[in-house]
């Protein structure tokens, strides 16, 4: 199996304090036989999974105000047609929220700029100002992982 780049996004802070994305790069997939591992991202962790919580406790259904708790979450999010047009919904939370498309095409809007983002794409949006917007004409459906994070820094971080 022959390894191939997949598109990452990364958004971060720009030299004036406003979000934008800080990288848009290829990161390519090590073949291992007739399977291929792309790391999209990584990084420490201070704490571990609790992998012997109930599955009544894990399976919850979503509450925005999650994001704001010492909590992980993995979800999908479909953004119907037009979603966004009128108001992206700009938000900020203390999270790193790891993102992949797995179909359609969403726009992530930021302070400084705008970026699309089709099938195949990942990013990370690494504790700052974002938004969702879907201009095409049918309905994106992404795959979330969002953890607890710091604040991001400056230019390139």
């Amino acid at each position: 199996m022959a390894s191939t780049d997949y598109r990452r996004v990364v958004a971060g802070i720009g030299a004036d304090g406003r979000s934008c994305v800080v990288s848009d790069t290829g990161a390519q997939a090590l073949g291992l036989g007739s399977m291929t591992i792309a790391q999209m991202w990584t990084g420490r962790l201070d704490a571990r999974a609790d992998s012997a919580a109930s599955i009544e406790a894990s399976t919850g259904p979503f509450r925005f105000e999650q994001l704001a708790e010492p909590a992980y979450a993995f979800m999908v999010a479909e953004y119907g047609p037009g979603l966004g047009r009128d108001d992206p919904g700009m938000h900020f939370t203390d999270t790193a929220d790891h993102f992949h498309v797995v179909s359609g095409e969403v726009v992530l809007v930021l302070e400084a700029e705008e970026v699309v983002l089709r099938a195949g794409d990942s990013g990370v949006c690494r504790g700052v100002v974002h938004g969702w917007r879907n201009d095409g004409a049918v309905a994106a459906k992404v795959v979330t992982f969002v953890l607890p994070s710091t604040r991001a820094g400056q230019a390139g971080t």
